[in-house]
């Protein structure tokens, strides 16, 4: 298994994990760190895709300061293809850390 880490970007839905052939997500946790509430939007892009809202999975999901949000837990797994993304945004600018687990399968 791999991890990778990004900061989440203000009001634009920027790649945060791309899959490099093909690779199974096994756990995405999103800190807020900042004092203050901040909202998380999250899309799985297909490659040469964009975000759109036929593949936003999670929409504006507030996270109060310090608290983390879990996605996929109890061996739940999201599987991507090559050039395959998760796009994020944020309501508050590097408000928000990504990380992500994942594994090449």
């Amino acid at each position: 298994m791999a991890i990778s880490t990004a900061v989440v970007a203000q009001t634009t839905p920027t790649a945060i994990y791309t899959s490099s052939g093909a690779t199974a997500i096994t756990w995405a946790s999103f800190t807020n760190y900042i004092g203050s509430a901040a909202t998380l939007t999250l899309h799985v892009v297909p490659s040469a895709g964009s975000a759109t809202n036929q593949n936003m999975i999670l929409d504006a999901e507030s996270i109060v300061a310090g608290d983390t949000f879990g996605l996929y837990a109890a061996g739940e797994k999201l599987l991507l293809e090559n050039g395959d993304a998760i796009y994020a945004f944020s309501d508050t600018a590097t408000a928000i850390n990504a990380v992500i687990s994942y594994a090449s399968i």
